[in-house]
């Protein structure tokens, strides 16, 4: 080997350890670090330019640093480059050295017609340019571009003392980035570790606490200096749980398990017990190569006491929800059902699955007209308390609904609760007491009126009838005989006044029901006939007679009759299969006495069920205004308890509706019926 190659290897050895040495100083710029590179290989070669090029993520390539010898002034320099980078030769090879990461030699004669040239040109005969990537662990840095002014430079020694200077700046490059991210993440970590809400503390191999942080400062009533050094379990455990505690610990670290999972009781400092829920992790220490382990602590004191109130409140509310014996249902606002107890899923009949998540209407109702409002709706969207009598067909009977809206601890109510009380026999007679001193007001003001009336008709059917005996009465007998006639009519209805304000006198007597039926039936055939109503009879055999007023059930009878053929005619105004009045009659017991219930259902328009409470009142009317005086049913319901028995109705919303009398049975044996 010559002295020239010795003499070249010396100095590539030289520039090689400055350039490492530069990169363990502390330069905070890439790009400062960069340009001292260049500057040192300028410096130890006889290269008029060095520069670096870098992708932009757009793809464009841009000058990061260009250094020049001092022949070559700063801006002439960087126009050189800028007209360079214009030149399709040149950004052609960058891109490519970008795509397949290998250095590109070009040789270049001297041009006459390329100003990105000329400068280059005007310093030598000829020139070369290399450009070498800066590439480490498949990750670009930029582009390393040389000009040299020697004829087929880049060869042999020098290409690999180049490719040497570009591996060793492209470590470092890549050691100052990965030193930069650890630093951030070590200040990230701190200040984690500083800020979270949590108890962090670091272990030794052997359970030394090496670090704690505030939160765990806090909760413990320790400082950082006061337990470092000390066994993690006599700080952080109870005195008798240490032991178990410390056997969990070695285990994991015998096992090599990464992490673990437990709870444990800590006493602090002033002798308060908190539960920390602690999760463990391996983590191993680069600098000193010891594994330690880091434990994560959450205080659950506070939400285990808590839960544990909320879980007793809880039990508590479900056991007395599923123990209440009357239907209870939770329902929202919109009147959808939350929740319903087991005595709602008997009385309904269907499973739970079938009512959680319905509209409460559909449930306790059966269902509505359409487009029709639900007056408990509205309430439930009012949050208004309230308690009222109502038939619930849902439940298949007659309940005391209480509506109670569920306050939460701002004071809104986001659910009510249903409460459905069976009306008992006791209570049922309590609100017919209830409706009978309500009848009997009506009744005194019927009475005075039936007297004002029945003194002026009275002297207008005596004038009638003296005009009537006198010789002129020939000529106007005929409106003479009219005149008498509507003003007994007219004495009729005030008699029937005067008998529904005043008590009458007991006849009643053992009754046979379906002759009592036929009758009736006699009367009003030739009507229903018109109208095209089928009447049917179903008689159970051997049925008793019934102990009550012929003439009063009658008068019940007829009254039923009238509001079911209007019913009829209105759903059917012509002749239809389903134009019908099913009759029957059967043996009943109710409070252990023998009764004969009577049940008169036509299949006519129905009753809306927010109206069922008001049919006996006096004056009410479902009929059309001019078609009904709303006194028939409020009499009905008053003859049939002067009997000693029962009325009710139940009716479905175009569907039917069903009359139900039950009337006490005589004492003598039942009779067969043919």
């Amino acid at each position: 080997m010559d002295t020239k190659t010795i003499e070249q290897y010396v100095e590539h050895y030289k520039l090689l350890r400055e350039i490492g040495e530069l990169q363990v100083e502390s330069v905070a710029d890439d790009t400062v670090f960069l340009t001292r590179c260049c500057s040192l290989l300028l410096k130890a070669s006889k290269y008029p330019l060095i520069w670096v090029a870098q992708s932009t993520p757009e793809g464009q390539i841009v000058p990061v640093t260009i250094v020049a010898q001092a022949g070559l002034p700063a801006s002439q320099s960087r126009e050189l480059i800028l007209d360079c980078l214009q030149n399709p030769f040149f950004t052609d090879i960058l891109t490519k050295i970008t795509a397949q990461t290998e250095p590109v030699i070009s040789e270049l004669n001297t041009p006459t017609n390329n100003r990105s040239l000329h400068l280059p040109a005007t310093m030598t005969d000829g020139f070369s340019w290399g450009s070498w990537p800066l590439v480490h662990n498949q990750k670009s840095y930029g582009i390393l571009n040389i000009f040299s002014t020697g004829v087929s430079p880049f060869k042999g020694i020098e290409f690999d003392f180049i490719s040497s200077i570009t591996a060793t700046i492209s470590r470092a490059l890549s050691l100052r980035h990965a030193t930069r991210h650890l630093r951030l993440e070590h200040d990230f970590n701190c200040e984690i570790v500083q800020t979270v809400q949590a108890l962090l503390v670091s272990l030794s191999p052997c359970g030394e606490i090496l670090s704690f942080n505030p939160t765990a400062e806090e909760v413990t009533g320790y400082t950082e200096s006061e337990v470092k050094g000390r066994f993690w379990v006599d700080v952080l455990i109870r005195p008798e749980k240490r032991a178990e505690s410390q056997n969990k610990f070695s285990k994991v670290l015998q096992d090599g398990h990464s992490e673990m999972n437990f709870q444990a009781e800590l006493l602090t400092r002033t002798g308060e017990t908190r539960m920390i829920e602690w999760h463990g992790s391996i983590r191993p220490d680069i600098e000193r190569g010891k594994v330690g382990l880091v434990l994560f602590g959450i205080d659950i004191t506070n939400k285990l006491a808590a839960d544990q109130a909320l879980n007793h409140a809880l039990a508590k509310w479900e056991n007395i929800f599923s123990s209440v014996q009357d239907p209870a249902l939770i329902v929202s606002t919109q009147g959808l059902i939350i929740d319903v107890n087991p005595a709602t899923v008997a009385a309904a009949r269907k499973p739970r699955e079938a009512l959680v998540g319905k509209e409460v209407c559909e449930i306790l109702h059966g269902n509505r007209r359409p487009g029709a409002i639900c007056p408990l709706e509205v309430l439930l969207s009012q949050n208004k308390s309230r308690i009222f009598e109502t038939e619930l067909q849902g439940l298949r009977g007659n309940f005391l609904l209480t509506v109670s809206p569920l306050r939460d601890n701002g004071g809104l109510s986001g659910a009510i609760l249903l409460l459905a009380r069976d009306m008992t026999e006791e209570q049922q007679m309590k609100a017919e007491a209830l409706r009978a001193a309500q009848l009997a007001s009506v009744g005194e003001l019927a009475a005075g009126v039936a007297h004002e009336i029945n003194n002026p008709i009275n002297g207008i059917i005596n004038y009638a009838q003296i005009l009537l005996d006198s010789e002129q009465a020939e000529t106007n007998a005929h409106f003479l005989h009219c005149i008498i006639k509507e003003g007994k009519r007219i004495a009729g209805i005030t008699k029937n006044l005067l008998d529904f304000s005043r008590d009458r006198e007991q006849t009643a007597e053992p009754v046979d029901v379906p002759t009592l039926f036929r009758h009736c039936i006699e009367l009003i055939r030739h009507q229903y006939l018109i109208d095209g109503i089928t009447l049917s009879e179903d008689y159970a055999e051997n049925l008793p007679l019934a102990f009550c007023n012929a003439q009063q059930l009658q008068q019940v009878f007829f009254n039923v009759f009238s509001n079911a053929r209007y019913a009829l005619n209105e759903r059917y105004p012509c002749t239809h299969a389903d134009k019908l009045i099913a009759i029957a009659a059967f043996p009943k017991q109710r409070n252990r006495q023998n009764f004969i219930r009577i049940t008169v259902t036509d299949y006519g328009t129905g009753i809306e069920h927010d109206l069922m409470d008001r049919l006996m009142d006096p004056f009410f009317s479902t009929k059309s205004k001019g078609e009904g005086t709303g006194l028939g049913l409020s009499i009905s319901h008053n003859l049939v308890r002067e009997n000693k028995g029962y009325l009710r109705i139940k009716s479905q919303w175009r569907k039917w509706t069903t009359v139900i009398i039950d009337l006490p049975a005589a004492k003598e044996n039942a009779r067969q019926h043919a």
